[in-house]
């Protein structure tokens, strides 16, 4: 077993919620808000990069057939796009975002202001979670940055990667992750150094990682979701994280 941290957790410094409530209500925001396909990651393992969509799109002309070329090209944007190519073929593409708070776009990814508050607002969609936002609003950041809910629909995993342009070209972000479907989104860290996946304490509620490791879910064999919070922590909070 590796003696490496991969995770930390901030259950100590969040005051737990209810947590029926709270799951009722995340279930009924996503029932009623607007679902978006997004890219899996900047960077994914290249083991598994056969089974990302992005190396497909980027060479759709030769994977598609004239007439599917056509109604392809016809497409507006990489929403309707992804949508297209998941249901043409066994490309996978498994999750769907909604996002209660959004940042502006400084360059094409939208990765590298994601924590900075000033760069962020909430969203239409925000207002069909009002307890999630009070909560998140309680949680120990100085300023909060993009906040979205992951969707992953049953049988699919989140392939292996990390969260930047390039790796290592900046630090991770602070950010916390949860969901209130227990027992049930599977995330992991991937070390590919050991070719081994590392998983969270099994009773940790609120957790972070380095978001340059490598990182994903395992499938199960229903619907999940998970909150990601994107901001920059409280100073002292930080400063007991890193230990």
């Amino acid at each position: 077993m590796s003696s490496k941290k991969y995770f930390s957790y901030l259950d100590d410094f969040v005051d737990q919620p209810n947590w029926q409530q709270l799951h009722a209500e995340i279930c009924h925001g996503i029932a009623i808000s607007q679902w978006h396909k997004r890219f899996v990651s900047s960077g994914v393992v290249e083991k598994y990069r056969h089974r990302e969509i992005t190396p497909y799109l980027m060479n759709v002309e030769h994977n598609l057939d004239s007439t599917a070329l056509k109604y392809f090209q016809s497409l507006s944007d990489t929403d309707q796009r992804i949508k297209f190519l998941n249901a043409y073929g066994p490309i996978p593409h498994p999750f769907w975002v909604i996002y209660l708070r959004n940042n502006r776009r400084i360059e094409r990814t939208g990765i590298l202001n994601k924590s900075v508050g000033a760069d962020c607002q909430w969203t239409a969609d925000s207002e069909n979670f009002p307890n999630l936002v009070e909560f998140i609003k309680s949680m120990p950041f100085a300023e909060i940055g993009r906040v979205i809910i992951f969707m992953t629909e049953s049988n699919n995993s989140t392939l292996p990667h990390f969260d930047d342009i390039k790796r290592y070209v900046r630090p991770s972000d602070d950010f916390v992750w949860f969901t209130t479907k227990s027992n049930s989104k599977k995330i992991f860290v991937y070390d590919e150094v050991a070719d081994q996946k590392f998983y969270p304490d099994h009773d940790k509620k609120f957790i972070w990682f380095d978001e340059m490791n490598y990182h994903g879910t395992d499938p199960v064999d229903h619907f999940s979701f998970s909150i990601r919070i994107d901001g920059k922590f409280i100073p002292e909070i930080k400063d007991q994280l890193m230990k």
